[in-house]
């Protein structure tokens, strides 16, 4: 797989390459389905790409990643522009595969909304998040106030202003897409600490800088 660069404005945008041969249909998806790619020149190893919505690549990298096509709703998204925002040289540990063994397979099939969630549903975290680890103590809590907050964000809702309501909408899909590369697989399972770190640390980011 291959990425194409474009300036406009000095904002690089990424086009990501559809491939509908390898099970992600650039109309149908479905979204969570994962490939080994070579991903050269760009790349030196064989990496892991998630076939995933147009609409998640764009908000988890703040515009600057779409898919090739304008039309398509799925391509795949490399795992170090994913998981690292680097769209070129090495490839980490955590995204390396073998193109000639099968992807590790996860504990739980997710529906492919899990993939691609938009802020407004907050049992993501139970159905989605809490279905892939079986966590408890901190990332357990991690979770849990996840949801708490989304719910309390919903409920609070009549008293802000249209600005306030804005804000609120665009926090809530930031503090979940954050977390959607612990649901998708490369190498191995992230661990509940790992769900925990992850949790906490896109707090901040999201409050401060959340993509409209």
């Amino acid at each position: 797989m291959k990425s194409y660069f474009l300036c406009v404005a000095c904002l690089l945008v990424v086009f990501m390459v559809i491939s509908g041969t390898l099970g992600c249909n650039p109309y149908t998806g479905p979204a969570g389905v994962a490939q080994c790619f070579l991903g050269t020149p760009d790349y030196s190893k064989y990496q892991c790409g998630t076939c995933l919505t147009d609409a998640y690549i764009r908000q988890r990298s703040k515009g600057r990643h779409t898919c090739e096509s304008s039309t398509a709703t799925y391509c795949y998204y490399q795992c170090m522009l994913d998981k690292f925002g680097i769209d070129e040289g090495p490839v980490y540990d955590d995204c390396l595969c073998d193109a000639n063994r099968p992807l590790p397979q996860p504990p739980v099939i997710l529906p492919p909304s899990c993939y691609s969630p938009d802020g407004m549903d907050c049992s993501w975290y139970s159905r989605c998040l809490a279905k892939m680890y079986d966590c408890s103590g901190q990332a357990d809590y991690a979770i849990q106030y996840g949801e708490k907050l989304c719910k309390i964000y919903s409920q609070s809702e009549l008293a802000l202003s249209s600005q306030g309501l804005r804000w609120i909408d665009a926090v809530r899909k930031c503090l979940q897409v954050a977390l959607v590369p612990l649901v998708h697989l490369c190498r191995e399972r992230y661990t509940c600490k790992s769900v925990e770190k992850a949790a906490f640390d896109s707090d901040a980011p999201c409050y401060l800088s959340p993509y409209h």
